[in-house]
């Protein structure tokens, strides 16, 4: 059974890295979605820099690539040192690192809360569902969902050890958590030397690298005069 969850865990890695979003640009508008506004190949930056219809299908895609291989590790009762949450957590796991460190786009990718919520369906639904009210009302009250999105992360945990689950299933939500923090602090880029500290608060809290949520979103490479018209 061991070897069963190490292939699926990377089953699901290269399921997670397959880079919607970058194929969408690059269909749709012939652009490498990376060199538009936040640079990420997530599916708000298909919303700013592609077309907002294609949200649709690039997020349902991105969802599948977490429920899927979860899904799988359900069906065939995988278990990882006798706990079947565990097991079905290292798979999510590897599906949310593979679609933020992609290895077809040399490591690059997407935020990875998408796919997070796709393994979720399958490993903590209830879970899933306070993640994302607390997106909504923070969305609704605020309109900031980069930072509720992280708040409603760091609130599942805290959720699962109130509703009593298991600790293995807790420590897998800490996991989905740390994973999603190191890829807002990284962001597949360098962060200036001399503004570090700044940058990487901006980047936690707000998903961005300066204030002006406009300029960020709207960025387009040297010699580019337009952003690409969304449809």
């Amino acid at each position: 059974m061991l070897v069963q969850v190490i292939l699926l865990t990377i089953g699901a890695y290269l399921l997670g890295a397959v880079p919607t979003s970058y194929i969408a640009g690059r269909l749709l508008k012939g652009i490498d979605i990376r060199d538009y506004g936040s640079g990420a190949s997530s599916g708000s930056n298909v919303w700013h820099s592609v077309s907002r219809w294609a949200v649709v299908p690039v997020g349902i895609f991105d969802v599948l690539k977490g429920f899927i291989p979860v899904y799988i590790a359900w069906a065939l009762g995988l278990t990882l040192l006798g706990e079947v949450v565990l097991a079905q957590g290292v798979v999510g796991l590897a599906a949310i690192a593979g679609h933020s460190w992609s290895i077809f786009l040399g490591f690059s990718g997407g935020r990875g809360f998408a796919t997070m919520m796709g393994a979720l369906i399958m490993v903590a639904p209830w879970e899933l569902l306070v993640f994302v009210v607390i997106c909504l009302l923070g969305l609704a009250l605020l309109k900031n969902s980069p930072l509720w999105m992280i708040l409603g992360a760091a609130a599942m945990p805290l959720a699962s050890l109130g509703l009593g689950e298991s600790l293995v299933l807790t420590w897998c939500l800490l996991g989905m958590l740390l994973l999603l923090i190191i890829k807002r602090l990284l962001a597949d880029r360098t962060a200036p030397i001399g503004d570090w500290k700044r940058v990487m608060i901006y980047r936690l809290l707000l998903d961005r690298d300066t204030r002006d949520r406009e300029a960020w979103i709207y960025r387009t490479p040297h010699g580019v005069e337009e952003q690409p018209k969304k449809k």
